[in-house]
């Protein structure tokens, strides 16, 4: 779906689906399971027979099904949207400027030494080292010590 919905339509859809699925699976059920009467006297008694019980329930076991795929399906396009990256997309929101710009140069080297940040960015070795000791504690990144300096990368 190239269409981006809030939850409301999303459900309002998926109970659209379950109705449509509901309707069609009873119109096709109705006549092999229950057949038209052709007389009063079985037209009175058919309101509570067991074949319309049983086509009513087929029917909405298979609507509540297709519902519940359905939602799973609208769940995992929104999953393939996103990339998989939502995680750290989301956690950028809440990062200040410096931090999300380190965190942009660190995703765009996938592993980068401390000094190569500070030359890239421009900053002073205080504010880098500061930054990334911050966002270590965080979670979102990993340095490992390599001779002066530190390789810094995304944690995973």
């Amino acid at each position: 779906m190239g269409i981006k919905l809030n939850p409301f339509s999303k459900i309002a859809l998926v109970i659209l689906v379950g109705a449509v699925a509901y309707l069609a699976v009873f119109l096709a059920l109705s006549p092999v399971i229950s057949p038209r009467p052709t007389t009063m006297m079985q037209m009175m008694g058919s309101f509570g027979s067991t074949n319309s019980v049983i086509v009513n329930l087929v029917s909405f076991i298979l609507a509540v099904l297709s519902a519940f795929l359905f939602s799973l399906y609208l769940l995992k396009s929104e999953e393939k949207k996103t990339g998989g990256k939502s995680e750290l997309a989301i956690l950028k929101k809440a990062l200040s400027e410096d931090e999300k710009n380190i965190v942009e140069e660190i995703e765009k080297a996938k592993e980068i030494t401390q000094d190569s940040l500070r030359f890239r960015l421009g900053w002073s070795k205080a504010k880098v080292s500061t930054i990334l000791t911050n966002l270590d504690k965080m979670g979102l990144v990993q340095r490992e010590r390599i001779g002066k300096t530190y390789k810094v990368y995304l944690q995973k």
